[in-house]
């Protein structure tokens, strides 16, 4: 329910023994659910009798109207002091001896009389009280005594953290919600628990959160549902016109401008309404931001609001907007956005404006909408080059296309040409995945100009199309083109990134990943070559198996960062490269979860022909996972999602090892290991690329005898210390080397490598066994189910030459040796485990022979 700390300090309460808790909040914020919940753990926990109360505003003016049920009906209703004493009677004979804890729900509303009787449950010792009170609101002075006086706790409950709101949420749901609607519930409902329920379930009921593939997903943004529309009315209830004519102004245009609020509404209504609590202002001055005091306000009022009124606002905000002596790019979006509500034509200037803003703020939709009315306006190559980046940011590529088409004839100036061109990039080689069209498209283009710079230009992106198409080759001639460009060229940036791809497929690792780096793009991502310079990068990093912990925590930041941008595409690649991670880590339930996060955002804008990629990730999940239902759809779907012609060179490698584990899982190794071998063939001038697949043609049964030598010459060919790996891996197969085993596997954990490192220990314990070695057997054993441990949703890998039973501890040996190993003695542990000493010492001597450990003080790290 996201309340761990305030239920921890529920439960101290009572350790302490300070009579009660009074559990303070705002209304929704989840107090009562609270109590409910503290009330349940000491019922389950501590064995205690509990009784929960719920006052009432009807039941306040009866005396002891909350505490009615435990009244006999021939009990004498004059003499309140006898009612009171029976009520605490009946709860302690209620208990029987056992433990008494008394919740009572919104104790403002209690009677004084039914307020006294808590005070004294409280007082005598009869019961712990949990009350829970509503800020803003009077209570009786018992109650006010309650932590004033009595020495009951007083907490404040207040609205939920960020991870407390996600907590709640997915208690509700039971599965994984998608990292967009998360943020819509967190920032609808700042918090309020109430209001995050309501929504959820509102979303639910109305069919706009749906579960697909195992996902909550937000299909539509939904309408505030009649529930939660009565509960934010009632909140503004009692507002003068004045006050509500305000409350639309903000509805509409938030946040104005303290001066402008006072210049529309006047000082009083202003005053009024940040007093009541409906309004925030931060700060005193002319230019202070003012804004709903909560966001569902806005949604309420919107939905209730007249088009005539609604027309009437929008205006009045067009004027307050164009008053000010300039304008940010948020602001066009909004003028335009106001003028097409209330019926006006923006102009043409505004238009072009407000599109390419809206576009930046990853609103394609609208920015679309805007160019298409831009272009209709005359508007020319500039709406049509906003018009397809609102396409292609929705993967329309063919719509794209035939915008770009029709205004190519347009171009006048370099500059106007290489934006064209940038954006045809996109479309025809990643999106429509046609590098042929865009190499015809850029010799057309090359005739448009003769001077040196222009051919400059059109090198770069004819070197950019091929390096990402023939891997490993092209290294010499983007030094040379580096070379060539000034150091302040504006060529060079652009170079560089390609650059990095080239380095890295010719095997320069190392290089690849410092230029990578410094290359790196901050969010948000706006333009084609930063995309494909995160691309790279995480690529780099990845299959080189360097600098593993700075990509995770600069994609979970850039994740998060793009979530509040709303920026598909910047969402989709770093799921992608956090579900590559776990992944490689063994962790293929959480791989699964963002590689399915990724896969719906890049459904949305994909610009680097990552779709089918993604979805080969998932056919791997589905075959290490044994999850055969989901092989063959997911496969189809991969492959589905490819051109005609196949996949792109950059997408070869992780679809043909998608390919390759459908057959081997489906029981076809031998074509398996043929289909990887003949990939990684084509594949020779990559020496990391070649070797990423032979390594996973060894794992799927391929000799090693045949390909160790190979593996060891590509790994002298490249300074990727995963490739190193690799290498020693498949030499230790073909030696039968448990020591070598064993070694492979602290390299791969070191990288990160967790799946590789449980096969390599797992391969050292069959090797050692064979040798005659049980200890080592067993200690290698041992660690790889402790490494497969780390890792979930797939079978550990197998152990041939030992019994399972001799190398599996039993429940009671891991408690004992956990205990163990965190310092505690025999006798500490007997005491812990309300065992014998004998006994404890049976159980660890048989663990430490399962784990070949001769020696206690190695327990820590057989853990």
């Amino acid at each position: 329910m996201g309340r761990a700390a305030e239920l921890e300090q529920i439960a101290l309460a009572r350790d302490q023994d300070l009579g009660g808790v009074v559990l303070y909040g705002a209304a929704g914020v989840g107090k009562s659910r609270l109590a409910r919940e503290a009330l349940s753990r000491a019922e389950s926990d501590g064995g205690a009798v509990v009784h929960f109360v719920q006052a009432t505003r009807s039941a306040a003016t009866v005396a002891l109207g909350a505490f009615g049920g435990l009244i006999a009906a021939d009990a004498r209703s004059d003499d309140l002091y006898e009612l009171m004493q029976r009520v605490s009677g009946s709860l302690a004979e209620h208990a029987g001896g056992r433990p008494l804890v008394v919740g009572v729900d919104d104790a403002q509303w209690l009677d004084s009389t039914s307020a006294a009787v808590t005070l004294e449950l409280l007082n005598s010792g009869t019961a712990f009280v949990i009350a829970t009170i509503r800020d803003g609101e009077s209570a009786p002075d018992a109650v006010v005594s309650l932590w004033k006086d009595a020495g009951a706790q007083r907490i404040e409950v207040g609205l939920l953290s960020r991870p407390e709101t996600e907590r709640l949420v997915d208690e509700m749901l039971m599965a994984p919600l998608e990292r967009e609607a998360r943020r819509w519930v967190a920032e609808t409902s700042q918090g309020n628990a109430l209001y995050v329920r309501e929504l959820v379930l509102g979303a639910r009921a109305g069919g706009a959160l749906q579960q697909v593939d195992g996902l909550w997903r937000l299909l539509v943004r939904p309408p505030v549902s009649a529930s939660l529309k009565e509960l934010i009315t009632a909140r503004m209830a009692g507002l003068e016109q004045a006050e509500h004519r305000l409350l639309e102004l903000l509805a509409l245009g938030e946040p104005l401008r303290l001066s402008e609020a006072v210049a529309r509404a006047g000082v009083e209504p202003v005053t009024t309404a940040e007093e009541r609590g409906v309004v925030s202002v931060e700060g005193s001055s002319p230019d202070a931001a003012v804004r709903l005091a909560h966001p569902l306000y806005g949604e309420v009022i919107r939905s209730s609001l007249g088009s005539v009124r609604g027309r009437e606002a929008r205006l009045r905000l067009v004027e307050t907007i164009r008053a000010r002596d300039s304008q940010q790019p948020e602001d066009t979006i909004r003028l335009a956005r106001w003028l097409i509500e209330a019926g006006e034509a923006p102009g043409l200037e505004l238009l072009l404006a407000a599109s390419r803003a809206a576009n930046n703020a990853a609103d394609p939709d609208f920015g679309g909408a805007l160019a298409e009315r831009a272009l209709a306006a005359g508007g020319g190559l500039q709406a049509a080059l906003l018009l397809a980046r609102a396409h292609a940011a929705r993967n329309r590529f063919a719509d794209a296309e035939a915008v770009l088409d029709a205004a190519e004839p347009s171009i006048e100036t370099q500059a106007d040409a290489l934006e064209y061109l940038e954006a045809q990039s996109e479309v025809l080689h990643w999106g429509l995945q046609s590098p042929s069209d865009l190499k015809e498209l850029l010799s057309r283009a090359a005739t448009w100009w003769k001077d040196r710079e222009w051919q400059q230009h059109i090198a770069a992106m004819r070197l950019r199309t091929t390096s990402f198409e023939h891997f490993g080759v092209d290294v010499a001639a983007s030094t040379q083109l580096l070379e060539g460009a000034g150091a302040k060229s504006r060529l060079r940036p652009q170079l560089e990134k390609v650059h990095v791809a080239n380095l890295f497929y010719s095997g320069r690792a190392q290089e690849a990943l410092k230029l990578a780096l410094r290359m790196r793009p901050s969010i948000p991502w706006r333009t084609l070559s930063d995309s494909i310079a995160v691309s790279v990068w995480r690529r780099v990093s990845l299959d080189s198996g360097e600098g593993w912990d700075e990509l995770e925590e600069w994609m979970t930041r850039a994740l998060e960062d793009a979530v509040g941008l709303g920026d598909h595409a910047t969402i989709g690649q770093a799921a992608y490269s956090l579900a590559s991670l776990r992944f490689l880590q063994g962790r293929y339930e959480e791989a699964r979860a963002y590689a399915i996060e990724a896969e719906r955002q890049m459904e949305q804008h994909d610009p680097v022909g990552l779709l089918p990629v993604i979805s080969a990730l998932l056919v791997e999940i589905a075959c290490v996972t044994c999850d055969r239902d989901a092989i063959t759809p997911t496969l189809e779907k991969c492959l589905g999602r490819l051109r005609e012609g196949g996949p792109l060179a950059h997408q070869l490698p992780y679809v043909v090892k998608a390919q390759a584990w459908a057959l081997h899982t489906e029981g076809d190794p031998g074509r398996a290991q043929e289909l990887l071998l003949k990939t990684a063939a084509n594949f020779s001038a990559s020496p990391i690329h070649c070797a990423a697949l032979t390594y996973e043609a060894l794992r799927a049964g391929a000799p090693a005898r045949r390909h160790a030598q190979a593996l060891q010459e590509l790994s002298q060919r490249c300074d990727a210390r995963l490739v190193t790996a690799y290498a020693n891996h498949a030499t230790a197969l073909q030696n039968d080397d448990g020591i070598a085993f064993a070694k492979v596997a602290d390299a791969m954990e070191l990288i990160g490598a967790i799946r590789y490192a449980t096969e390599a220990a797992a391969h050292a314990a069959d090797a050692f066994a064979r040798e005659g070695r049980q200890d080592s057997a067993r200690r290698a054993a041992a660690r790889s189910g402790q490494l497969h441990a780390r890792g979930k949703g797939a079978p550990p890998p197998p152990i041939t030459e030992l019994d399972p039973d001799a190398v599996r501890l039993s429940p009671r040996e891991a408690q004992t040796v956990q205990l163990a190993a965190e310092g505690l003695s025999n006798a500490q542990i007997a005491e812990r485990l309300v065992l014998s000493s004998r006994t404890v010492e049976s159980h660890l001597y048989r663990a430490m022979q399962k784990l070949g450990i001769p020696d206690r003080r190695q327990l820590p790290r057989a853990r």
